[in-house]
């Protein structure tokens, strides 16, 4: 009787994970104020989000930097609050 429990838990857990995908919440990067060239991405964090859900929009904010270069947080967003 516990073993059809458990086996009913990880095909809900199956049927759940196929209902969402892995997708790109924010990352880092940095961007040269004379060429305006973008390189050293890092930092990636990401979100499981609803496989319906689609990118809406994304904003670029400056936290750091040095002398010759911009470092910026790329924060992606999704339909549905993600």
């Amino acid at each position: 009787m516990a073993t059809a429990g458990i086996e009913v838990s990880q095909q809900f857990n199956q049927l759940s994970e196929a209902a969402t995908r892995k997708a790109v919440k924010s990352y880092k990067f940095d961007r040269n104020t004379i060429s305006q060239a973008e390189s050293n991405f890092r930092s990636y964090r990401y979100e499981r989000i609803p496989a319906w859900s689609r990118q809406t929009g994304y904003q670029n904010q400056q936290v750091n930097g040095g002398w010759n270069f911009i470092t910026y947080l790329h924060t992606n967003f999704y339909s549905g609050g993600y």
